[in-house]
């Protein structure tokens, strides 16, 4: 055999789907590992790496008349990203208390240890694990899904999508542990996937850090 050709790697001719958890991911980047992403250079950076990149697909929720995040959206769709947008919805979150007894009387005292709030969620979470499962129930050539999240919630999907031989699985996240004095954004469910879930990686986003953090002007 020629040693040559030996050495020649085997062309990737998987279509590749990528699927990004924005607010996710972001929010992991910038607690764990200190960078913003710049959304546009990350769509650049893909488009660069996979020559059969067949969709990027950019999940957020959006409140109503938020013009600013419309002319965000706008501005990606004409980088090349296909906007998952959803309406974010209030909630309550009611206030919780704990018991605590004093050591020397014995009293318990019940303490306000979280306020009532109302935040605002948009369920895009729902809507990408559905989307991976419809381009895993789909596909009939060898595809590769790339998903950017530190969200667990996300397992049993990528566990399913996985069982069809064609799909192979990515999830780009941040690393479990950045230094002592950072947060661990990502989730362990994602990372107990590596033992049972064939075709299934987990990389480390500061690896393309570089590549797609925004550059200080």
């Amino acid at each position: 055999m020629d040693r040559n050709k030996s050495k020649i790697k085997k062309k990737d001719d998987r279509e590749v789907y990528v699927l990004i958890d924005v607010s996710n991911i972001r929010s992991a980047c910038l607690k764990s590992c200190d960078f913003n992403i710049d959304f546009i250079r990350l769509y650049e950076y893909l488009k660069r790496k996979y020559v059969s990149l067949k969709d990027v697909r950019y999940y957020e929720g959006i409140s109503c008349d938020d013009k600013s995040k419309e002319k965000k959206f706008k501005l990606l769709e004409e980088c090349g990203y296909s906007i998952r947008s959803l309406r974010r919805r209030s909630y309550i979150e009611p206030a919780s208390t704990k018991t605590f007894a004093c050591k020397k009387c014995k009293c318990k005292n019940r303490v306000q240890i979280h306020k009532k709030e109302v935040k605002m969620k948009s369920n895009v979470d729902v809507f990408l694990a559905s989307e991976m499962l419809e381009i895993a129930y789909e596909a009939k050539k060898p595809t590769h899904i790339i998903v950017f999240t530190c969200d667990g919630d996300y397992a049993e999907a990528i566990r399913i999508a996985a069982k069809n031989s064609k799909i192979s699985i990515t999830v780009i996240a941040t690393p479990p542990m950045v230094g002592k004095w950072k947060k661990n954004s990502l989730s362990v469910r994602l990372r107990e996937l590596r033992k049972n879930t064939p075709r299934y990686q987990l990389n480390n986003i500061n690896d393309i850090k570089d590549e797609i953090k925004q550059l200080r002007k």
